[in-house]
């Protein structure tokens, strides 16, 4: 019995605590805010200042011309690995970050006019989490360390996202970046071996073919009609019309094979003969990143921190100037 008051004790007690602490929260968010009320009340004209500020600053970042849309590029790796391309994409968004509209330019072989559009450029891993081959999600926070074994990264595919002032010029920028990857010494030299390789595959199993037919016509000469194997089309038992033999070649299933081995090869060289393959175009959202509620509620939160900080440094002027001159 002492056992279980003392549970309901302690229970009670951390009931107890756990509604001061919510109630301690409200209570201060309920201060900020009337704080803010009587700040706003007593500075009418500067609150009314920052807020004119805020809406004409939002009207002005919000403009049709400066209007930035978001955009995702799905890529498969034909050669090199994602790490590569993602370093391949921050050296590109380097510029961009620092303005370099001429090197950008220069770099991706596009208009100066398009390279002063780009804002951002990134790269985002693909995860296959359970190793099936089956996307599970994109990294766009590029939160997944290279080399994480529970979230695995698929070495052979990336994302690349890009945020551009306008939506018509995300087809110009896609091309742009697949002649960029193309233009690379190293991805050049990796896809040429890799072309090689394959064009060897497809020639030895032409040759494997070729031995094949050869072998049925030696089979044919030495035994007249045995090369062809009877099998049945229909289950004798079960068939309702009269069982139906066929004939069936000898090595057909290697044939069968070989053919699909040579298929896939070629099917493979005709889609992949460049440094990537696009596997979905960039299909930019509609709607902007920098709309005009977005703005103003950022704007808004920047101003209405900033009005506070001015309200506090005019209210304690004289405590912060006799501060200044060490007279406290």
């Amino acid at each position: 019995m002492e056992n279980e008051n003392n549970q309901e004790m302690n229970i009670f007690t951390m009931t107890s605590r756990l509604g001061r602490a919510i109630y301690g929260v409200i209570k201060w968010i309920l201060s900020i805010l009337g704080y803010i009320l009587r700040a706003a009340y007593q500075y009418k004209s500067l609150f009314l200042a920052f807020v004119l500020l805020t809406i004409g600053f939002s009207l002005y970042e919000s403009r049709e011309d400066n209007r930035t849309y978001e955009g995702y590029l799905h890529l498969k790796l034909n050669d090199g690995e994602a790490v590569l391309y993602k370093s391949l994409v921050n050296d590109l968004n380097r510029y961009s970050k620092k303005k370099d509209v001429e090197g950008l330019a220069k770099e991706l072989d596009v208009t100066e006019d398009l390279a002063a559009r780009i804002v951002k450029l990134d790269a985002h891993s693909v995860i296959d989490k359970y190793r099936d081959s089956i996307v599970d999600y994109i990294d766009y926070k590029n939160s997944v360390p290279v080399g994480d074994t529970v979230d695995f990264a698929v070495p052979d595919q990336l994302v690349i996202s890009a945020k551009i002032k306008g939506i018509e010029e995300f087809k110009s920028l896609q091309e742009a970046l697949q002649k960029y990857f193309s233009k690379n010494d190293y991805l050049v030299s990796l896809n040429i071996a890799r072309i090689k390789l394959q064009e060897e595959k497809e020639w030895m199993f032409h040759n494997a073919l070729m031995n094949l037919d050869s072998l049925q016509k030696i089979e044919y000469f030495k035994n007249p009609g045995g090369n062809y194997l009877e099998f049945s089309s229909l289950n004798e038992k079960k068939a309702s019309v009269p069982f139906i033999k066929a004939k069936k070649q000898m090595f057909y299933d290697d044939i069968q094979r070989l053919f699909e081995i040579t298929g896939k090869i070629e099917e493979d060289m005709a889609a992949n003969l460049d440094v990537v393959t696009v596997l979905s175009d960039f299909h930019p959202v509609k709607a902007p990143v920098n709309s005009l509620p977005k703005l103003l509620l950022c704007n808004g939160l920047i101003a209405l921190v900033l009005f506070l900080a001015v309200t506090m440094i005019w209210r304690y002027k004289k405590n912060i100037n006799r501060y200044l001159k060490k007279e406290i």
